[in-house]
């Protein structure tokens, strides 16, 4: 699908895919779990997809080349030729944090004095020079129908980018009026991580917003909105697929999809309080902790949420959990046994690497080779092992074979598992 397309009808979407935030991790994480729908030619029915920061950063690189799967649907190897290797050899052979920081000291003039401008808007023309081709908003296709979602501190809501506008609940939604973002400007206020990147100023002055969208009362208008990381409001991006959502430019609102995949990079929560012999640092380590404390309960609140609507026969929600702080112990013990039968016990990840594998950084510097392989393969056999054990419970057109066998299995040999181990480690 191209910009020339007709517009999407979203009234009723096949398939909708949530991607969670995670940095570079979350990006090559939700690789692996779109490999393995790829191989169940689920891509051709995906209509919309919901992100948040790494979610972002890796759909919309995959939005501006999905064109170049159309016909490709039974050729193998497509995917990972369009999407795969041009993405990995990205986060494996530079960094972003190094090409964003060497550029910090050449800023020009006219741009330090902007009071929009901050090093996220470096950010974000890093992320358009490197990776998304120079393009904006507009250039987005209409299938599937891409959100980009930032968390709006001044209304404290999702603030959300497509390919026909901007906006959020509170402030309301505006049109691009041929005058759109750029689309890294968009994913760098996505992934603007506090304190390490500062709140992305989108001027919006001259820009004429509908006000409220559900109602209640207007605030006061601005000269520009502050955007921070998606992941403040809902780091799995979940909002725009589990209800019946306006979203910017479109004339009628999008209903849940028939199908929900959601792909949630985010690590186990540790389980450790770090503790300072310091007064005022321990305090702030004590901060630090509450805060995690909350946010990982409302992640875990959803998640939980979905799974008993997944594993219910009689809801209407659908769908697929593929957690990257999940593994082959979340199956019933007697699927476990049958699946390991059936796809091998050797292509089981040990428990040592999972370990390693959820613990990876979630920064966006380079990424070595083993690092990204041990990402996508740790996402694409949770995946492939959940389409297996859940099948009952999907609509009949996406249930898959009760013989389905992933065409990707790694033999954990000894020195495999040394080398993993070691790159996992440093």
């Amino acid at each position: 699908m191209t910009q020339t397309d007709p517009p999407m009808q979203l009234t009723r979407p096949r398939i909708g895919l949530a991607l969670s935030g995670g940095g570079f991790r979350a990006s090559i994480f939700h690789l692996g779990v779109l490999k393995r729908l790829a191989e169940s030619s689920w891509l051709s029915q995906i209509d919309i997809i919901s992100t948040v920061s790494g979610g972002s950063i890796l759909g919309a690189f995959l939005a501006l080349r999905w064109h170049r799967l159309a016909g490709r649907e039974q050729d193998p190897n497509a995917f990972d030729q369009t999407m795969v290797r041009p993405f990995l050899d990205f986060v494996s052979h530079r960094s972003f944090t190094a090409d964003w920081f060497c550029r910090l000291p050449i800023i020009p003039f006219k741009k330090l004095i902007d009071s929009s401008y901050t090093r996220t808007s470096l950010a974000g023309e890093v992320f358009s020079s490197s990776l998304l081709e120079e393009k904006t908003c507009a250039d987005l296709p209409a299938r599937p129908y891409l959100v980009m979602n930032a968390t709006t501190l001044i209304s404290m809501r999702a603030w959300r980018f497509t390919r026909d506008g901007m906006g959020d609940s509170q402030i309301g939604h505006t049109s691009w009026n041929h005058k759109p973002l750029a689309l890294g400007q968009c994913v760098a206020a996505s992934a603007a991580f506090p304190p390490v990147f500062p709140p992305m100023r989108i001027p919006i002055g001259e820009r004429e917003f509908t006000g409220p969208i559900y109602g209640g009362q207007s605030i006061e208008k601005h000269p520009y909105v502050a955007l921070t990381d998606g992941g403040v409001y809902d780091n799995l991006g979940l909002e725009v697929l589990i209800k019946t959502t306006k979203l910017p430019g479109l004339p009628e609102p999008v209903a849940p999809p028939q199908l929900l995949v959601v792909s949630d990079a985010g690590a186990p929560p540790p389980r450790r309080f770090h503790r300072s012999g310091v007064p005022g640092w321990q305090s702030g380590l004590l901060l630090y902790r509450v805060d995690e404390i909350a946010r990982e309960q409302v992640s875990a609140l959803r998640r939980r949420e979905l799974m008993s609507a997944f594993l219910d026969p009689h809801s209407k929600r659908k769908g697929l959990l593929v957690m990257l702080g999940s593994d082959l112990r979340r199956l019933p013990p007697d699927a476990r046994e049958t699946y390991l039968n059936q796809v091998g016990r050797t292509c089981d990840i040990p428990d040592c690497l999972v370990r390693g594998i959820q613990a990876v950084r979630t920064h966006l510097n380079r990424f070595s080779p083993t690092e990204c392989e041990a990402l996508m393969y740790h996402a694409y056999s949770m995946t492939d092992a959940f389409l297996w054990a859940h099948r009952a419970n999907m609509p009949a057109e996406y249930r898959v074979s009760d013989q389905a066998q992933p065409s990707w299995r790694i033999e954990f040999e000894h020195a495999l598992v040394r080398k993993w181990a070691h790159a996992l480690r440093t």
